[in-house]
């Protein structure tokens, strides 16, 4: 019998940064998915990826069953979601793969257990959460959940370069320079809050566009600042980066045109670095699954 688990990919986050000894994170879903398949055969049987094959069998962990028991078990991961881009693609694969496993066991856990079995397979993103929350992407823990504005679309630049998140978090300043930010982004993670509480857009784009620039010292990203200039002539809400990745996203809301606002990038060349411009809609986060999506 066939088993299967769904789960969104991200564009990156509103906000990341340290809050008083740890870092965190507040990132989004997005209409992007990887979708694991597993089931139970004696032949040709499926590795899968690395990473979701360790979530598979820390879910046996988890419920104290013998690793061992997972040879046998084929595992299929497919996805739309871009690789190297800080689009969660690894993530989402993990967290997929986490509820097929569970589908095959016949168990249930709820988004924070499932976080936390995530987070021992590398650092995550709160896209397991149905709400935004503020998120500890070590230990996969909910600091405070902020709820969820409906109706928020994102504008991608995704250039070519790809960028690994563990790179970025072994370098030797990584946590120091995040400390210089410390008290600029605690401001910034403020005004996020407010900005869920009163269903703000204009305050969440404000956050986001502040943990962007602080970023810099980190990851650069090329015509960052030329596009929060675009973003802000238009009209638009803030810009947010995915801090250990390479795209760029535009908040919107569903009503703006962001075709417009496209060929305002396009006329600025910034399609140069940035070569794929697409709109994607900004979703509730958690794992799905129960059907197959052609796997």
């Amino acid at each position: 019998m066939k088993h299967f688990g769904i789960c969104p990919g991200s564009c990156g986050e509103f906000i990341q940064g340290m809050l008083e000894d740890s870092e965190y994170l507040v990132s989004y879903a997005v209409n992007m998915y990887s979708k694991a398949q597993v089931e139970e055969k004696s032949e040709n049987i499926r590795k899968g990826p690395y990473k979701a094959r360790k979530a598979l069998q820390e879910v046996f962990k988890y419920f104290n069953l013998d690793v061992k028991d997972t040879k046998n078990i084929s595992l299929n991961v497919k996805s739309n979601i871009p690789i190297g881009k800080g689009m969660a693609s690894s993530t989402a694969d993990i967290g997929a793969t986490i509820n097929a496993a569970l589908s095959f066991l016949g168990k249930e856990l709820d988004s924070h257990k499932i976080s936390k079995i995530a987070a021992k397979v590398e650092p995550t993103d709160s896209i397991f959460i149905e709400n935004n929350c503020i998120f500890n992407p070590l230990k996969g823990e909910v600091l405070k959940e902020l709820g969820y504005v409906d109706g928020i679309k994102v504008l991608v630049l995704e250039p070519n370069e790809k960028l690994n998140t563990q790179s970025i978090r072994r370098k030797q300043d990584y946590f120091l320079k995040k400390q210089d930010n410390k008290e600029k982004i605690k401001q910034a993670f403020k005004t996020l809050e407010e900005g869920f509480k009163n269903n703000d857009l204009k305050l969440i784009g404000k956050a986001a566009t502040i943990s962007s620039i602080l970023n810099e010292n980190i990851h650069k990203k090329d015509g960052l600042h030329e596009i929060i200039k675009i973003t802000e002539e238009f009209g638009a809400y803030g810009v947010n980066i995915a801090h250990s990745g390479t795209v760029i996203g535009i908040i919107l809301d569903k009503e703006m045109n962001h075709k417009k606002l496209e060929e305002k990038l396009i006329l600025r060349k910034l399609n140069k670095k940035y070569k794929k411009i697409y709109s994607l809609d900004v979703i509730r986060g958690g794992v799905r699954g129960g059907e197959l999506w052609n796997i």
